[in-house]
């Protein structure tokens, strides 16, 4: 097993995965692990690119106090363990994995674009659900680390309100987004926004809450400048 370490998990120097490993990264997932893969995920596309991505997505979490806690190893082996049917042998190759992600703290975006090509575009939900996972069991989510969590979710792709639906599963509450600040969705219309945007701009505009006392004055002020930062960053990502 060490040559293919030496020949593939090196990668995560370079990244992304796919354009440095080659062919090396075939042989870190044996026969038999492939097809249950392929059976319990039908829609993995690339399995050995899949374990390599996810087990380091799920590293690069758990480190987030420096070290990774026997806790968080055990939720990434229970993964591997109760829907992959991995052996203690097949755990070597997951350890080697988070071993490496240790030691060369690989950049989360490649990783997330390569597990996005291995799935083709399938189960974005499962490593962020699996991150709550290790974050959860270390304790809670401060909000460095849920920004952590925030970035995977938006380089996996995965839509605000999915990520709040899943969030809601695990007893936590709706993230504050543009959306839900300005009360639309992100499948809304560019026009739907506006409006809604000019409705919330209106209602809280300092002019009509001049007659409030000053603790309610200036709550309103806040959630003014919210509106109007909410409405920049959905306004930006329109023009891209």
């Amino acid at each position: 097993m060490s040559w293919v370490w030496g020949a593939g998990v090196g990668f995560l120097r370079g990244g992304p995965i796919g354009a440095v490993v080659g062919g090396a990264i075939q042989h870190f997932v044996s026969k038999k692990i492939k097809e249950k893969i392929k059976k319990v995920l039908p829609g993995v596309a690339d399995q050995p690119l899949f374990v390599v991505c996810l087990a380091a997505l799920l590293t690069r979490l758990a480190l987030f106090q420096g070290t990774i806690s026997k806790e968080s190893v055990g939720v990434i082996h229970n993964f591997f363990i109760k829907n992959l049917n991995y052996s203690k042998t097949d755990l070597e190759t997951v350890n080697g994995i988070i071993e490496e992600t240790k030691r060369v703290r690989p950049d989360a975006q490649p990783l997330a674009e390569d597990y996005k090509k291995a799935t083709q575009g399938h189960y974005p939900l499962l490593a962020l659900a699996l991150g709550y996972q290790i974050c959860l069991a270390n304790g809670g989510i401060p909000p460095a680390l849920q920004a952590e969590i925030n970035d995977l979710a938006k380089y996996l792709g995965i839509d605000p309100e999915d990520h709040n639906r899943l969030r809601q599963k695990y007893s936590l509450d709706a993230l504050k987004t543009p959306y839900s600040i300005l009360g639309v969705k992100s499948g809304d219309s560019y026009e739907t926004v506006k409006k809604a945007y000019r409705r919330q701009a209106l209602k809280y505009h300092p002019d009509r809450m001049a007659h409030l006392g000053d603790e309610e004055v200036q709550e309103a002020h806040f959630r003014f400048l919210e509106i109007q930062k909410a409405y920049q960053e959905l306004e930006s990502m329109e023009g891209k």
